[in-house]
């Protein structure tokens, strides 16, 4: 009864509001916004070096707006929502199921300046929408400057040897790497890397948003 009290009064106060809008709502992402977004052309497919990449929508708005909310100012709400949005797009022939997931991993003063890791919020809702097993043994074993105002070779240098596996060999798995956005490829591709010598087969990349 209070909680519920509490919440009216909080709402009443300040009110929820859309991710990618921020209109009122009852949800992370208004209505509107979910339409906008539904009816977005799925970004193309990228050829990496072990494998592919798959977006759900383009890095655009309401897209943009609603990542950068959950990312950068603690809705992992969106982010679930973002997430479920990008599984359900990616339903069909163009990706095929994988034997697990992994999310692209935080360095550890930015996990805990952040409090998460947003991609590890995305790999659990589209894991548990799939029915698959999350892996958890890729690590960040140092801190990497921001990407996002940085050239693709200064981003190449930024993240190489920035990752280590901790588990077991992968036995040739074929395996859907986690991440929110994807720019230059530079970051999932050293993740992959990693991934690769620790006997994956395969890595797919799947993300909620491309930069066009």
């Amino acid at each position: 009864m209070l909680a519920a009290l509490a919440r009216l009064v909080l709402d009443a106060v300040a009110p929820l509001r859309c991710a990618g809008c921020d209109a009122v709502s009852d949800d992370a992402i208004c209505a509107d916004c979910a339409t906008a977004m539904g009816a977005m052309p799925l970004p193309p497919i990228r050829r990496l070096g072990h494998g592919s990449a798959f977006a759900g929508f383009e890095f655009v708005a309401p897209v943009r707006a609603a990542l950068h909310r959950g990312k950068y100012r603690g809705d992992r709400q969106a982010l679930r929502e973002l997430a479920a949005m990008t599984s359900s797009r990616l339903r069909g022939p163009r990706l095929f199921t994988p034997d697990a997931v992994v999310a692209v991993p935080l360095g550890p003063r930015r996990r805990r300046q952040r409090g998460y890791n947003q991609s590890e919020v995305l790999a659990a809702v589209i894991a548990e929408d799939r029915d698959l097993p999350v892996l958890d043994d890729l690590g960040r074993i140092r801190d990497t400057p921001p990407q996002s105002a940085r050239d693709e070779a200064t981003r190449r240098g930024n993240v190489d040897g920035a990752f280590t596996w901790t588990g077991s060999d992968l036995g040739g798995a074929y395996l859907w790497l986690i991440d929110d956005v994807l720019t230059t490829g530079a970051t999932v591709e050293a993740a992959s890397s990693v991934l690769g010598r620790a006997g994956a087969s395969l890595i797919d990349v799947v993300v909620v948003a491309a930069v066009p």
